[in-house]
């Protein structure tokens, strides 16, 4: 196991965070806060890191799962694929960093541009986007292919983080 998804938790803690992580935004807030009040700041840190590992270990975990999915049950044969393109904790933390160069208005449902989508949460895609800023041919739309599969156009949230 990787360094950085290595985690421990207490049932309790478990417990505690299989109820907040069913809950929206203002309700983990709360939720938080009582635990902080509860358990005092050293052990909210340490849910805290806990949970990183935990997240880690699950995104590795469906990155390994996915690949077991399409050797077992769809028949592709390992040596032709590297592995499936998957969000991760770093490529959501990097994916707020390209959203936040721009309004994603007019962008595709999945743009990498846009908060939240699988793109904007996948290491590889916001890595290539990232690169791509400073390439003259820019970021091209994966939503907007040609017959043969190849993108077309530009991607808007890309023109948009591009511009001064």
């Amino acid at each position: 196991m990787p360094a950085n998804s290595e985690y421990s938790m207490t049932r309790s803690d478990a417990t505690d965070l299989s109820g907040i992580a069913q809950f929206d935004l203002a309700m983990r807030r709360e939720a938080l806060t009582s635990y902080l009040q509860r358990n005092g700041s050293q052990r909210l840190v340490e849910f805290t890191a806990q949970l990183i590992g935990m997240a880690n270990s699950v995104a590795e975990n469906c990155a390994e799962m996915s690949d077991l999915v399409l050797i077992v049950e769809c028949g592709v044969h390992p040596d032709k694929f590297i592995s499936v393109n998957l969000p991760t904790i770093i490529g959501a933390c990097q994916g707020v960093m390209i959203a936040s160069k721009c309004d994603p208005a007019g962008a595709c449902h999945g743009c990498a541009y846009r908060l939240g989508s699988i793109a904007n949460q996948s290491p590889i895609t916001t890595c290539d986007a990232e690169f791509m800023a400073h390439d003259q041919k820019g970021f091209m739309c994966h939503a907007h292919l040609d017959a043969e599969g190849e993108p077309i156009k530009v991607c808007v949230g890309h023109a948009r983080a591009a511009k001064p």
